[in-house]
């Protein structure tokens, strides 16, 4: 999933400000309020445009929905019927949306654009061809005119005219009430609800009569109108929830580390015996058998993604081709020859590398049998693509700051002491180890006394310079986490987002320098506060081969797009 970070988080910043709820965050065309998704129920809320303008009147309806509806009263009054519940919700958005304060009239603006551009779709997708189709339209359009006192463009007019004089008469009185009591949800309800219970019986009973003459509809611009309710959709995976460190900007945006004496690099192999490596991998072993994965079709995949064609090779002695200019002497001394014509040798080579970093907090220890599959199916499908993987991971070597907490007390606790803890940083497999050899080290990933805390943007900074090492020109580097940097006593004495403030000032180096594609991939959650370009799996559910090829899919899209 490809997103604009800006836009994100300008859209977080709005919602924020109107609402005044600082847990509420915009991310993968997805609003969270802490790690809960907002339902966008409305009818005009449903399609979420892909470019910010077309965003920003959506989230400003979304911010006054959040601000100005009782959700509990309407809980309680919510129709069961699922045409019934559509209108309702429907005019319950268009209630809070006319609420909009005079004194910010771009947003007014905003949701008088988002509304008309709704009604524009809906009209070139044909919908109001069909009975039920411009029944809802003119419901729609009568009730924002109402609500707003605007009068609808001509074309929404025009085309409302013959529904809206047949269905005067039936509803004016709660069309009118509408606008009487907006501003008291309480007095609104009842002429909401009948409006909707009028245009659900209406609609059951022009079914009835057209029983078997309908024709099925095919949207002209891909605009369609869902009338399921929201706990039929699928869910939404939460996202991680950053925010502001006041540490960060007291340390004027630069990363301390209190002491380095106590940090480690080291291979993962030499940290379990050899009797529970040897019966770990054993066991990892019989388990990615029994998934039977399509390892050899991945890895074709993965090498038509990262390969580039390479012509800098001939073949020599054709008969047909290009003239090789060495060999014309022989026509001089045998005019029979033909084979003095060369071709250039199409060749596609590998000139790639990757890395995953693998986050090895406590929280990860739940995920980590899985986990190891994952990791070890998509090194094997690499390997045999001829592409060198490295895999690395991240952790600590004690709990709440070990020695460097202790040398910090010991000092007097001075303030805003950075990081505080020893952080462990493992080679699982290293880029230049062979596979047989390299994949002895993935039994440290269930090696569950290395999982403790997580210091993600140094390990971050560690990751890319080895990748940058190598002499390839492609780097991919992909984050594998189940949320944000933990480290207890790091918090405790900075706060609690101060290695997420440098976690993105990494990330963000990283990406405007540019030599490194970087990907986060989150474990049941969405890392959209950190990684532009991410993907939030749910490992719950097995490794699959649909799966690794959407993680495929992610990791080589910026490669395929460069290079076409």
């Amino acid at each position: 999933m490809r997103v604009d970070a800006t836009s994100e988080g300008i859209g977080g910043a709005i919602v924020r400000t109107i609402t005044g709820n600082p847990n509420l965050q915009w991310t993968g065309r997805t609003l969270y309020d802490g790690v809960e998704p907002v339902a966008l129920r409305s009818a005009h809320h449903q399609d979420i445009a892909d470019a910010w303008p077309g965003q920003r009147g959506l989230l400003d309806g979304a911010a006054l929905r959040l601000l100005l509806s009782d959700c509990s009263l309407y809980d309680l009054h919510a129709p069961t019927d699922e045409t019934e519940l559509f209108v309702f919700e429907l005019l319950e958005q268009l209630r809070v949306e006319s609420l909009a304060p005079s004194t910010l009239p771009g947003l007014r603006g905003n949701l008088q654009k988002h509304f008309l551009q709704w009604a524009e779709d809906f009209m070139n997708s044909g919908l109001t061809e069909t009975g039920l189709g411009i029944l809802l339209f003119t419901i729609a359009g009568m009730s924002w005119s109402r609500l707003n006192g605007h009068e609808v463009p001509d074309r929404m007019g025009d085309l409302m005219e013959a529904t809206r004089a047949n269905i005067s008469p039936a509803l004016g009185a709660d069309l009118a009430g509408l606008k009487v009591h907006a501003a008291c949800q309480a007095l609104f309800i009842p002429h909401a609800l009948a409006i909707s219970r009028w245009v659900s019986e209406t609609c059951k009973t022009a079914l009835a009569d057209a029983a078997g003459q309908q024709k099925p509809f095919k949207s002209r611009n891909h605009f369609m109108l869902r009338l399921t309710r929201p706990h039929d959709q699928s869910p939404t995976p939460p996202v991680a929830i950053s925010g502001e460190s006041a540490s960060w900007q007291a340390s004027h945006q630069r990363y301390r580390v209190f002491t380095k004496a106590y940090d480690a690099e080291s291979h993962a192999i030499n940290l379990i015996r050899l009797a529970q490596r040897s019966e770990i991998r054993q066991q990892m072993d019989v388990e990615l058998a029994e998934l039977r994965l399509n390892i050899p079709r991945l890895a074709r995949l993965l090498k038509s993604r990262l390969s580039c064609p390479n012509q800098n090779h001939w073949i020599f002695g054709l008969e047909n081709g290009f003239i090789d200019a060495s060999r014309l002497a022989q026509i001089v001394s045998d005019p029979s020859q033909r084979d003095i014509f060369k071709a250039e040798r199409q060749a596609a080579d590998v000139d790639a590398a990757v890395t995953l970093l693998i986050d090895c907090s406590g929280s990860m220890k739940a995920h980590a049998n899985a986990l190891s599959l994952l990791i070890d199916a998509l090194g094997r499908a690499f390997d045999t693509a001829g592409i060198p993987i490295e895999i690395l991971g991240f952790s600590t070597r004690s709990w709440n700051g070990g020695r460097a907490q202790r040398d910090w007390q010991r000092a007097g606790r001075p303030p805003l002491p950075g990081r505080l803890n020893e952080i462990q940083h493992l080679i699982f497999k290293a880029s230049h180890e062979v596979w047989r050899r390299g994949r002895q080290g993935l039994a440290g990933l269930r090696k569950f006394d290395l999982f403790r805390e997580g210091i993600d943007g140094e390990a971050l900074q560690w990751a890319a310079q080895r990748l940058l090492a190598l002499p390839v020109s492609r780097k991919i580097l992909m984050v594998i986490s189940d949320g944000c940097p933990m480290d207890s006593a790091t918090h405790q004495s900075n706060d609690n987002h101060y290695l997420d403030a440098h976690l993105r000032a990494v990330v963000s180096d990283l990406e405007a320098e540019g030599s490194i594609e970087l990907y986060g991939l989150g474990v049941g959650l969405d890392l959209g506060c950190f990684y532009r370009h991410r993907l939030a799996i749910d490992l719950s559910e097995g490794i699959s081969e649909a799966l690794l090829l959407q993680i495929a899919d992610m990791m080589t899209a910026g490669y395929a797009q460069h290079r076409h």
